[in-house]
């Protein structure tokens, strides 16, 4: 009886360690999965008068990048960022973070920038019409000097009749000039913008597979996507893409959103290893000889999960954003979305149950 306790014991506990994986294994079997994401993309505002500002971002003073009044200008110099996403169905939905494909903008920023541009301008119209101003003000002084009135009351000039009628045609001219110069200021000023203007995102996707040649956007856009949602929850740096083909590639593996796991108490412990596979820093670093390579590395969780966050030590860089990380049986348990302040050695991820919430 006590060897068929053993044996049981022995049992159970290869149950437990036999799901474990080789970290080679679980790259091997899931990169295929892993895409790296290009998103170009600029902003628009519209204006009051029907006139369009468009800009790719604003620089680390808040200024504007690429601003320009020109449709065509901008398209030509977009924004352009890199993120990792990886498979969750067969449909070709690949998950990623909101940051990747939906980039934020500071909108007070962006308000205080075009209002002083407007007032700015504004001001050079006014700085004109001074100048108009100082000008009549100065023919007025001419005519004065150049008049005078005899014994008898009557007013004369000096000027001759082309010279006073050059100046009448002048001052005419100048009245004019600032009426129009007027009216432009006051249409300059009627858009300056409230707290209730609207900046709207362009974006196009596209994505690479593991193993592809990368060169250009072009290369991007062989294989186009959609975005369908992002979240609007404050913890959940979400979004969710889709080919434009509704199909994922029967060669890329498709990771599991696990409910179960998501609702387990103990899905994550302190020192658990755990792992992400992702593009960091892009075509950049991702680039090789034999086309790109998604990158495997690894940590263990470093601080407790609240439900909120999943703290871990795995280095990351920028194109890492939306990485799938897993434990150590190649199962979904977070999506990486930020590196930890002065560090990069520790970073968060969405936990699976945010995940499980937001694709419902």
């Amino acid at each position: 009886m006590k060897q068929y306790y053993s044996l049981i014991t022995l049992l159970f506990l290869l149950l437990l360690t036999g799901c474990k994986k080789d970290p080679q294994e679980i790259y091997s079997e899931e990169k295929s999965g892993v895409v790296l994401i290009c998103n170009e993309f600029y902003y628009d505002i519209t204006l009051f008068n029907g006139e369009h500002l468009y800009f790719s971002g604003l620089d680390d003073d808040g200024n504007f990048i690429n601003l320009t009044g020109k449709l065509a200008d901008i398209k030509k110099q977009p924004g352009v960022l890199n993120g990792t996403g990886f498979f969750i169905d067969e449909k070709g939905r690949i998950l990623t973070n909101r940051h990747v494909v939906a980039p934020a903008v500071d909108k007070a920023a962006v308000r205080n920038n075009v209002n002083a541009i407007i007032e700015n301008y504004a001001q050079y119209i006014q700085s004109l019409q001074d100048s108009m101003d100082q000008r009549y003000a100065a023919i007025q002084e001419y005519a004065q000097e150049n008049t005078y009135e005899d014994d008898y009351g009557e007013t004369y000039t000096n000027l001759s009749e082309d010279e006073v009628a050059s100046l009448q045609q002048e001052v005419a001219s100048l009245k004019e000039q600032y009426m129009e110069a007027e009216n432009l200021k006051n249409n300059v000023r009627s858009n300056i913008l409230n707290d209730n203007f609207s900046i709207q995102l362009h974006s196009q996707y596209g994505i690479a597979y593991d193993g592809s040649n990368v060169n250009s956007w072009d290369d991007f856009m062989k294989t186009p996507c959609t975005m369908l949602r992002v979240s609007e929850d404050a913890y959940s740096d979400l979004a969710l893409l889709q080919l434009n083909s509704k199909q994922t590639p029967s060669d890329s593996y498709v990771f599991t959103v696990d409910n179960d796991l998501a609702l387990s108490d103990h899905q994550l412990e302190i020192n658990q290893a755990v792992y992400m596979i992702g593009y960091n820093y892009g075509v950049a670093l991702a680039k090789t000889d034999n086309g790109i390579r998604a990158q495997f590395t690894s940590g263990t969780i470093t601080q407790q999960p609240d439900g909120k966050r999943v703290m871990y030590s795995i280095p990351s860089m920028q194109g890492s954003s939306g990485s799938p990380v897993v434990d150590d049986r190649g199962r979904l348990i977070a999506v990486n979305f930020a590196k930890s302040t002065g560090s990069d050695n520790f970073n968060f991820g969405i936990p699976l149950i945010r995940v499980v919430t937001f694709l419902r």
